[in-house]
């Protein structure tokens, strides 16, 4: 074999291999903005529904075989990953958007407004969250 038909072969398995690589999924941050996914959440109709609830709690959470959570059990998870990684989501910043009102999307945004990379990584998270359990929370 000649050494352009060498190259030429070796080319075209490299393609192979990278066409048929298993592409992975993009994440789903939803609305990708903290005051969005609240504004999101605050026009939920049924957010005590037991499968909202059950979304809500298991989204971020680590995947499970739980059949109640089966639907949307970690969907959310490596955005929230992200967010408890970021040194600047302290626990001063992540206690002061939970406390805020529930709907009070405005407190909510203004919590981070010191933790840049934080409230980027909480808008992937609640827009994730927000997009995932809409279908059974409104």
């Amino acid at each position: 074999m000649s050494s352009s038909k060498f190259v030429l072969a070796g080319a075209f398995a490299l393609f192979a291999v990278a066409a048929c690589a298993a592409k992975e999924e993009p994440l789903n941050n939803g609305v990708d903005d903290v005051k969005a996914a609240c504004a999101i959440r605050a026009a939920w109709k049924n957010p005590s529904a037991e499968k909202c609830i059950n979304c809500l709690a298991s989204a971020t959470a680590p995947t499970c075989e739980c059949v109640a959570f089966k639907e949307f059990a970690g969907l959310c998870h490596p955005q929230n990953g992200a967010r408890l990684a970021e040194p600047t989501c302290t626990t001063a910043v992540t206690d002061c958007a939970h406390l805020c009102p529930k709907n009070d999307c405005t407190c909510i945004d203004n919590c981070y407004a010191s933790a840049d990379a934080c409230k980027r990584a909480a808008a992937a998270t609640d827009g994730c969250v927000a997009d995932v359990c809409a279908k059974y929370c409104q």
